[in-house]
Order: structure tokens, then C-alpha cells, then sequence
């Protein structure tokens, strides 16, 4: 077997695997006596058709795929022992020539990292000032929460919260029903569907009103999409809200203080703590930012990036969930297909990618560990924590992936801590560089995720990708051949006692 590769952009390499003549022709053989056990040859008793029939009866196109199936993994496994690169995950096979044999597999190759110089990178935390116009924006959102809705002797307006009836029908069948439904009046709202909102501003209290709408083309229910509606409405209530005056009485509603001064220089210095503490919290992010612009290489392969879109769905799939929506339904809604929705995510993804490689970069160079104690300490305090006291959480609390997941959480602390420290030019002096073999799990969980990890893992374990069909079944060629040869009733019905002469 010759094996030689070339490297492709985007962490890719192309594998050619290339054996002579008479090793190919010996797995053909060894191919065929498995399929003479298999299946009937005509004139034969099963295993033992010899060679010339078992290729005359199926052809040498099927046993030559059936022998990629055999013998595909055996090949692709000798040939990565013989590159220099790591695999990513399985290789995809792209093409196969027999005469002579040469089998090209495009393999994945794990993310290459190079962030140059990165302790070189400076920045400052800037805090901004609070201005006396952020202080008056404070107190007018305190104000609103202190507001109370009141009725109103006037029709109803965008921004009042209205009581409404509500009988709505479609080819003379109800499909909206609601008594004393409360609504937040609000122009271009599509609730029930557009255009309903509008037909209540300017009602009076107890008026009725009977309008008819088009239910958009887009609407989730596709017995109602593009139908007419008509649709009986009574105003029941109009409420606004009241808003308190800026003034010593909501000084002393809101906390403990005689006057609105006081009000005013607490809500500038919680301002203040609040900026002090955002520009803190992202601060770690705007310098791995500055070290991901400044670096010599960041490279992955597609398929991490699939792997990243992969996950982005399922979370959004599962926070829709927890809403009682489905994701097709929402993208629906929303006029968008999953591929259309998941090509809008890729620069996200990418991104998101790129982040996590150099974060994982970062943990290694840095030498940045978690001890055990700090693991287990802080699962103590999740078991005792009054928010995870269910049964479901306490059984997940105590699964190692419990225990790998406090660690990342922990371990990203770490890094973001050093990450502002080298900012800042107060980090500690990097320990002696590990060797290959030394590379920390941790450094290495960190940097590929540990969904993206175990998927890995699962992947490895498969056969290689050898053609369109799946592992375990037969290939297309051999079973359209077995289907010929099936036609031969005698064949399949009276084998010969002995093998007819050739």
C-alpha cells in the first residue's frame, strides 16, 4: 500500500491510498467467497462457488464495492498511520478508481491555532461617566415601575391596556373566542393577526364593533392562512397608565430616602456601579477580541463549523421548547426555511468558533488548571443551593458530566481572569511549554466543547464513509446483481451436489 497526502486549505487533507494489482485482486477473491456464503450461485452450494462464478454471476462492479464495504476501514486506519495529521473526525471517501486502485478520502484535521505574540496585546478598561441625563432616564424607568393603570374616560389609544370580548369566525365556524381578554394596545402588532389592534383604537367603552381582517399567508394555522375573518369585538374597559410625579413621594416610595436629591445621588452611583461592573464583565471578551484580530492563524475544517450551527438549533429548538413553540413552527412564522435560518447563523457560528479555539489556545500556553477541591467545593454549594433542589437536578448533579461542566465553568473563569491581567501587563510569567504529550484534558475540553467533544468521539467509532449507503447494509450494485441471480429458479431451488466444471 502507498499512501501520500497533501494538505488543503481550511484544515483539510486529501488522503490517497493506492495498492497494486494483485493485493486489490486478493481482497476481490476473499470478497467473493463471503459473498458465495451469502447468496446462492447457480450451480453451486453456498460457499463453494469459486471466484470466476461468483464474478460472472454478480459482475465486478458489485464485488468491487462490496470489498470498500469489507475492507474500507481497514484501509482508510493503515493509511492514517502512515500521514502526520491527527484526524478531526471521520474522512469522507471522494472517489475510487480500480485500474489501477487508487481511493481518495478527504479527511478533516483538527483546528490549527497560532496567536503570535498575544501577551503583547494592551488595553484599558474605560469606564464611562454618568451623565445627568443617564441619571434622569433612571429615575423615569423607576417612575414606570411605580405606575398604576387607571381607567379612562376616552377612547382607547395605542399604549392603553384595554378589556375586550371576542368572537371571531371563518366560513361560519368560531375560531376566536375570548370574555374580558386583556390587550396592551399597540400599533402594527400581529395578535391576533395585524391589523385587530387598529380596529380597537378609538372605540369607546361598551362600544361593539363587527370588522372583517385577512388572516396572513404566514399564520402558523394553516386552516386559517390567507382566509377572511369577521369578527365581533365590545370594549369593555380603557385603562391608562399613571405615571407618579418626579418628586420627595416617590423619593420615599421607592427606598429609604427623605428627598428627591437623595434619590438622585443614589441612582447616579448605582449607575456608576452598574457601568463599573459591565465594562469589568466584558472586558475579558474586548481583549480575547484584540488577540484573535492579531493572530497569525486561526484554521478549522466545515465541519466544526456544522458542529457549531448544529448546536445553535438544538438550543434554540430546546428554548422553544420550554415555551410550548416548535422551531419549524417559529421559523414559519417568521417566513424562514432551518437551512435559510441556519446560513443567517454561520457568521455566528464562525465566530463563536473562532473564540472558543483561541480561548482553548490561551488555557494551554497559559498552563491554567483546575484543582479538585475547587470542583468539588463548588458542586457543594450547587447540592445545597435552594434553586437546585429538585430530584431531577440532584441526580444530574452527581454524573461526571456535572463534574466536567463545573470544571469548564471554572476554568473560563480562570482564563478570563488572566485575559485581563495580560491586558493590563500584570500577568505572571508563562510556565515552561508543554510538551505534546502533556496537553491538559482540561485545555483540550475547553477548546472543542464538550458536546462537540463526545460527538467527536461517537463519530471516530463509526466505519468511514465509503459511498450514498449506509453502514451495515449492501451495497446497490451487489443487491441488483442478487435480484439477477434470483431469477435462476433452479439455482435457487436445486443446487448441484457438486460444482460443474468451468
Amino acid at each position: 500500500m502507498k499512501v501520500t497526502s497533501e494538505r488543503l486549505e481550511n484544515c483539510q487533507v486529501r488522503v490517497v491510498v493506492e495498492m497494486e494489482a494483485s493485493e486489490i485482486e486478493q481482497k476481490l477473491r476473499q470478497t467473493a467467497q463471503k459473498v458465495s456464503r451469502k447468496y446462492t450461485v447457480p450451480g453451486y452450494r453456498r460457499g463453494k462457488a469459486p471466484y470466476a462464478a461468483v464474478l460472472r454471476s454478480f459482475g465486478r462492479e458489485a464485488l468491487q464495492q462490496q470489498a470498500i464495504e469489507d475492507f474500507g476501514q481497514e484501509w482508510y486506519d493503515a493509511a492514517l498511520h502512515q500521514v502526520e495529521y491527527e484526524p478531526y473526525e471521520m474522512g469522507e471517501l471522494e472517489k475510487v478508481d480500480w485500474d489501477p486502485f487508487r481511493m481518495e478520502i478527504l479527511v478533516p484535521i483538527r483546528p490549527e491555532v497560532d496567536l503570535g505574540d498575544y501577551r503583547s496585546v494592551r488595553l484599558t478598561p474605560e469606564v464611562p461617566q454618568v451623565t445627568d441625563d443617564d441619571v434622569d432616564r433612571y429615575l423615569g424607568e423607576l417612575r414606570k415601575q411605580h405606575a398604576q393603570w387607571v381607567p379612562a374616560d376616552r377612547t382607547a389609544a395605542f399604549g392603553d391596556r384595554v378589556v375586550v370580548d371576542i368572537e371571531g369566525k371563518v366560513d361560519g365556524e368560531t375560531v376566536l373566542g375570548n370574555e374580558g381578554r386583556e390587550l396592551m394596545l399597540t400599533e402594527g402588532a400581529r395578535y391576533p393577526l395585524p391589523g385587530f389592534h387598529e380596529e380597537i383604537a378609538g372605540m369607546s367603552t361598551g362600544e361593539e364593533k363587527i370588522f372583517t381582517l385577512t388572516y396572513p399567508d404566514s399564520e402558523p394555522r394553516e386552516d386559517l392562512a390567507g382566509k377572511e375573518g369577521t369578527f365581533s369585538v365590545r370594549l369593555v374597559a380603557v385603562n391608562e397608565e399613571d405615571v407618579p410625579p418626579l418628586d420627595d413621594d416617590l423619593a420615599q416610595m421607592v427606598g429609604d430616602y427623605e428627598t428627591l436629591a437623595d434619590l438622585r445621588v443614589a441612582a447616579r452611583r448605582n449607575l456608576e456601579d452598574e457601568a463599573r461592573q459591565k465594562v469589568e464583565s466584558e472586558f475579558p471578551e474586548q481583549v480575547l477580541t484584540a488577540i484573535i484580530d492579531q493572530a497569525v492563524k486561526i484554521e478549522f475544517p466545515p465541519q466544526a463549523v456544522s458542529h457549531e450551527l448544529d448546536d445553535a438549533l438544538e438550543q434554540m429548538e430546546n428554548n422553544l421548547a420550554g415555551r410550548g413553540l416548535k422551531l419549524d413552527t417559529y421559523l414559519q412564522m417568521m417566513g424562514k426555511t432551518r437551512q435559510a435560518y441556519g446560513e443567517e447563523l454561520r457568521p455566528v457560528a464562525v465566530n463563536r468558533l473562532r473564540r472558543t479555539l483561541a480561548m482553548g489556545e490561551i488555557i494551554r500556553r497559559e498552563g491554567l488548571t483546575v484543582e479538585g477541591q475547587a470542583v468539588q467545593a463548588e458542586l457543594d454549594r450547587l447540592v445545597a443551593a435552594e434553586e437546585f433542589q429538585s430530584e431531577e437536578m440532584q441526580q444530574v448533579l452527581q454524573t461526571p458530566g456535572a463534574r466536567i461542566s463545573i470544571m469548564n465553568d471554572l476554568l473560563l473563569a480562570k482564563a478570563r481572569e488572566r485575559l485581563a491581567d495580560i491586558a493590563k501587563g500584570e500577568a505572571p510569567d508563562l510556565p515552561a511549554p508543554a510538551t505534546e504529550g502533556e496537553e491538559t484534558t482540561q485545555s483540550r475540553v475547553i477548546a472543542e466543547g464538550m458536546a462537540e467533544l463526545e460527538a467527536i468521539q461517537e463519530e471516530m467509532a463509526e466505519p468511514p464513509a465509503t459511498g450514498e449507503e449506509t453502514a451495515g447494509s449492501e451495497p446497490v450494485a451487489l443487491e441488483e446483481a442478487v435480484e439477477a441471480v434470483a431469477l435462476d429458479d433452479t439455482a435457487a431451488n436445486e443446487p448441484a451436489e457438486e460444482p460443474a466444471r468451468e
